[in-house]
Parts: structure tokens; sequence; C-alpha cells
């Protein structure tokens, strides 16, 4: 399948951008049990006038989405069904290219042959409004599932779950069609290192896309971690098999290397995405008029401070093309046959982050450790001091406490008597001499028997003599 002959391009090709602020929006929080959280991605398109160059008035020629898309859509239809199209595409006489303004592109792209065809044959038109970003965000809206709480630190704010299921439904292997562990972009897993591997889910893209670790960088002071889109990371991967291509359908026709479909999210509509400009695709580039591929301004990265897991600057790049089969059968548009038509590309550009986020990053990546530092080390000093200081008290006490001991001590050993004493009446009793002198007698012998002090010894001598 070729591309776009430079001589079926638009006379006059403008390269021209037209700027909006996406505004996403969490809304119907719930916290399970389970360690994960659903909410409602709700994502809106706001024209900013003041950053464009082209008013909403301009006029653009364009590739007619109706016409070339239509007959794509039925190439393979039956023989009385691109007989009545092509009797339709007569009487109406709509043309492959179209005059629009830069309004109708955006938001209300249409044409005769939808309205006709929509009210004859209501299931070959799902939508009659075809305009760009009118198509991506008219049903933006999405029930997302991901992973929070501290148990889940190298999970934090992965996708568990998309509208309910881990799987999109579009593609046959689960490795392709799995949005399980995946993010939106909004914020990645804490503890980032440069050998993981970030996986990004945007459902423009219809599918899961890798960003691979480049270098490292400074931002904001703080250092970063810069992840990148690998430039073939939409080339089908040689003698693939159902298994393991994830750019084919079943019972589809492969596109070329460098296209990955897109048309399980629109309705099956004949697009695909590819890099802008096909930079990374020179056997489409080269055959397309004004193509100016250049990585630095087509490919896609985001920057991560890995602390944190929060992105501190992000371009996913994408460029959105038509697939036009073989129409050859079909009035008017046979020329464009086996075609990939480049419609236009976007850019989804993280300018910056507001102030408290940045605020409340900073202190954690640098303030934090080092305030945890520096309480650490006075903790330990002051418990080291505290120590010492119990130590010292502790043995004062013990000095005071022995000391007190010793005096006790040696008090109790000056009031303790060297000799026993005894106490003796050796008075004579009243019964007469007799009975003294035998008493005396017998106090004699008692006196041979017990020591006695010099005063007793005296007092004896003295009882005796009388």
């Amino acid at each position: 399948m070729g591309c776009l002959p430079r001589g079926s391009a638009p006379p006059h090709p403008i390269h021209a951008s037209v700027r909006c602020r996406e505004k996403l929006t969490h809304v119907n929080t719930t916290f399970h049990e389970n360690g994960t959280m659903t909410y409602m991605a709700v994502r809106q398109a706001i024209f900013l006038p003041e950053l464009n160059t082209l008013s909403l008035n301009d006029t653009l020629t364009v590739p007619n989405l109706a016409v070339l898309g239509m007959a794509s859509y039925l190439h393979d239809a039956s023989f009385f069904t691109k007989l009545a199209f092509n009797v339709i595409l007569q009487r109406l006489d709509s043309k492959p290219l179209a005059n629009v303004t830069v309004q109708e592109y955006m938001w209300n792209l249409t044409d005769p042959l939808v309205d006709v065809t929509r009210k004859l044959v209501p299931h070959l038109v799902p939508v009659e409004n075809m305009g760009v970003l009118h198509t991506i965000y008219n049903d933006f809206t999405d029930e997302v599932s991901v992973f929070i709480g501290p148990e889940n630190e190298r999970r934090f704010f992965q996708m568990d779950r998309f509208h309910g299921d881990r799987n999109l439904g579009w593609w046959p292997a689960d490795r392709c069609d799995s949005v399980y562990g995946s993010t939106e972009g909004v914020s990645y897993h804490q503890g980032v290192l440069a050998d993981d591997e970030l996986r990004y889910f945007r459902k423009t893209l219809c599918r899961v896309t890798p960003l691979y670790f480049a270098r490292e960088e400074e931002r904001l002071g703080m250092r970063a971690l810069r992840f990148e889109l690998p430039d073939d990371v939409y080339d089908r991967p040689a003698n693939a098999t159902p298994e393991t291509d994830c750019y084919t359908r079943p019972y589809q026709k492969p596109l070329p290397s460098g296209l990955t479909d897109l048309a399980p999210c629109y309705y099956n509509f004949p697009v695909a995405a590819s890099m802008p400009h096909f930079y990374s695709s020179p056997h489409l580039h080269e055959v397309v008029g004004g193509m100016q591929p250049d990585r630095s301004k087509h490919h896609s990265y985001v920057i991560v401070e890995p602390t944190t897991g929060v992105p501190m600057n992000a371009a996913a790049r994408s460029q959105s093309n038509l697939i036009v089969h073989d129409v050859g059968d079909i009035h008017g548009v046979g020329r464009f046959s086996n075609q990939v038509i480049p419609m236009f590309w976007a850019e989804y550009n993280q300018v910056g982050l507001p102030w408290y986020i940045q605020f409340t990053m900073y202190f954690t990546v640098m303030v934090l450790p080092w305030s945890q530092r520096l309480c650490t080390a006075a903790m330990m000093l002051a418990g080291v001091l505290m120590a010492v200081l119990g130590y010292r008290r502790a043995a004062r006490r013990h000095r005071a406490v022995r000391r007190r001991l010793l005096r006790r001590k040696a008090a109790a050993a000056k009031a303790t008597p060297l000799s026993s004493y005894s106490s003796l009446d050796l008075l004579p009793s009243s019964s007469g001499s007799s009975t003294g002198a035998s008493s005396a007698a017998s106090t004699s012998g008692s006196t041979a028997e017990t020591p006695l002090s010099s005063s007793n010894s005296s007092s004896s001598e003295r009882v005796a003599s009388s």
C-alpha cells in the first residue's frame, strides 16, 4: 500500500497549528478495600484564540473524510451496495477534496453524502459529525480503576481496570489488548528506575505504548529521568503471527509497517496512527509531498521525577491518517486507491506544573531527606548525651551510697564492745552469816569460772574482807 502521491496532494498545503487546552477532571471517586480507586476521567478541549495564528473562520483544503472514508469503508461491500453509493455520489456531486473552515474541520465537519446515506442505511454511518476534535472528545469519559496506598508503591496510579475490564477487547493477544499496569500519564509509580518500562495508555491510540529510559536530566533543581517512545513502536515485527502482531486485527489486511490501526476505536472507520510526518518511516514520508520529518519536533517523551513519579514535562505526538483501500470501482475516487492520506497530527504537551505541586515535590525530594538526616543526627547526639549524663549521675549516686555505707560500717564498728560483761549480785542475803559464808564460797567458785572486769574483782575483794 502506497501513500498519497505528490500530484494528488492539495496544491497549497498549509502548515499551521490549532492550539487548545485539554482539561482533565476526575469525578465520582470511589475507594475500594483491595487498594484501588475508581473514578470517571472526563476530558474536554478548550480553544485558545490568543495562542493561535489561525482564526476559526480561516479556510482549509482537506481530504473529504465523508467521501474518501465511506468509499474506503465500502471497498469490500457487495456490488449492489457500491452501485447505490456511486449513484448517490454522482447525484450529490461530492468531491474527494473539500474547502472547510477551521471551525468546521475541528468541531462540525459534515457533508450532504453523510446525511443522505445515514437516512438510507443508518448502520453504515454511525455518526453525523466527523469533526476531528468532536470525534475525539465527544465521548471522552472513561471509568478508570487505579492502584493506590502505601502497599502499592511500585504500582501507584497504574491501571487495574478500564471500564471494568483489564482488556480493551480490540486485539486477539492479551499482551496487545491489556491495559493492566499502564497509566494515563497523570502520574507514574513511585521509585522510578532507569530500567523500568513505563506503559502509557491513550484511548485515541487504541493501545498501550511503552516508554524506555533515554537519559538523566535536571529540572527545577531536581534529578529527573527522561523516557522516550521508541522510533519503531509502530513497526510490525518480522514473521509476525496473530499472537505476536499487535497491529493487525483478525481477517484484516496488514497495514504498512509504521502504522497502527485505529479503526476499532472509531466505528471501524479506516484510520491509522503513525509518527508525525512519518519521521521514523522513510518508505512512507518519501512519497508524500510536504512532509518535513524532524525527530526533535515529532517524537514523544516524558520527563519524570523518580522519587514521586510525577511527570515534570511530557509530549505525546501522533499523526492520524486516512487509509484508502482499493476503491477503483467507486466514482471519482479511484486515483486515491491504496493510499495513506495524512489528515492531521496532534501533540499533547504538558507545559509545566502548578506551583503547589512544584513546592510539594521539591519539599519531598530535596528538603525532607536532609531534614530527616539532620533530625536523625540530632536525635542520635541527644541520645548519646543523655546516656553520658545518665551514666555520670548513676556513678555519682553509686559513690554517695558507697560512702554512706562505709560511714555506717565505721560507726557500727566503734559502738561494738571488746568483751562480754556479766552482772552478778554478790551482796550477802538476809538469812544469816553462815548462809552468807556459804554464799560467799559459792560466789567465789562462780568467780573462778566467769571472767570479771577489774571493778567487779575489786568489789569481790571488798566483800571478802568484810
